[in-house]
């Protein structure tokens, strides 16, 4: 579930109505904002040549095509992978004029996967369109964006998600703090929804932030709480960035702002100050910085607690 963005359809539409398609497609913006639900709703309009299917997306979870070919990993995307999709690509479509292939973060895939990709993307077959989906451009060569249509997808804001959440019965109460929390993203706001797990990390999370400003000299001791939750690494590292912004919110007398709405009282009495807040935001920036360079995880987790227990 997620909601359209519309400029992104009105542009595809007109490349559906004039039956033109560009080789690539570069689809960039946040994580969660629907990039991947539009691509694919895309391809199966392509596939079954009907434009006015662009503005339906029921079953669009479920939909599959002999002519669409789908990478959509959860990590390291390699070399072998995209080779594999190169030879695929040399087989005509089975039903369709075309043949779509759809590639999700992108960003991830490898440099050498990337190279792979080049010259398919130099002299492209014409009944193949790629469509590329990326979170963070910075991690895609400046040769495959040069080759690329460039579609940008705005974030939502938090009003438009906070409205989507009550239409789905969610309370009022619940949809503007989840709408907060989300930072724009409309399936991580469904997850605080959907998974109460989520909610109790949160809780585990704000309660590691707070002793290691209370009590940053037994900081290491909290090496083991990054371990047990190795596979949400990232998340926890942005959860803790939402929570020291806030803190700068709450110093600078911008409470409107804040994203925690239901730990204002915590959040005042946080003993740091604004320069601690942007050292720490920084050290945390720097954790986020060297997991995307896979740098080793205990040397991560280890630096950025030097780094925050350092903080005076």
């Amino acid at each position: 579930m997620f909601l359209e963005n519309p400029e992104i359809i009105n542009s595809l539409e007109r490349d559906l109505q004039k039956k033109s398609y560009s080789h690539a497609y570069l689809f960039c913006g946040s994580k969660g904002i629907g990039k991947f639900s539009h691509a694919k709703n895309f391809a199966r309009a392509i596939l079954k040549d009907n434009s006015e299917a662009l503005r339906f997306f029921s079953g669009i979870n479920q939909y599959e095509d002999s002519d669409l070919f789908i990478v959509k990993g959860g990590g390291i995307i390699k070399k072998e992978e995209i080779e594999e999709i190169i030879e695929n690509s040399f087989s005509k479509p089975y039903n369709s004029s075309h043949k779509v292939v759809i590639i999700d973060d992108f960003d991830k895939v490898t440099v050498e996967g990337q190279n792979a990709l080049l010259k398919t993307l130099e002299e492209p077959m014409d009944y193949l369109i790629l469509i590329l989906i990326s979170s963070n451009m910075k991690k895609i060569l400046p040769t495959i964006i040069s080759r690329c249509r460039i579609l940008k997808f705005a974030d939502v804001t938090r009003d438009r998600i906070e409205d989507f959440l009550i239409k789905k019965n969610i309370t009022e109460k619940n949809a503007k703090l989840f709408s907060r929390l989300s930072k724009g993203s409309v399936s991580l706001a469904l997850r605080y929804y959907e998974d109460p797990e989520l909610l109790s990390k949160r809780e585990d999370v704000i309660k590691l932030i707070d002793k290691i400003i209370r009590n940053t000299e037994f900081i290491f001791d909290e090496i083991k709480f990054f371990k047990d939750n190795k596979n949400e690494f990232e998340n926890i590292l942005n959860f803790m960035l939402t929570w020291y912004m806030d803190l700068i919110y709450i110093k600078s007398g911008r409470e409107e702002k804040i994203a925690n709405i239901d730990k204002i009282d915590l959040l005042k009495l946080e003993d740091v100050n604004v320069s601690q807040i942007i050292k720490s935001y920084d050290a945390i920036i720097n954790a986020l910085k060297r997991n995307e360079n896979n740098i080793n995880f205990d040397l991560n987790v280890e630096t950025l607690l030097m780094e925050l227990g350092g903080i005076r």
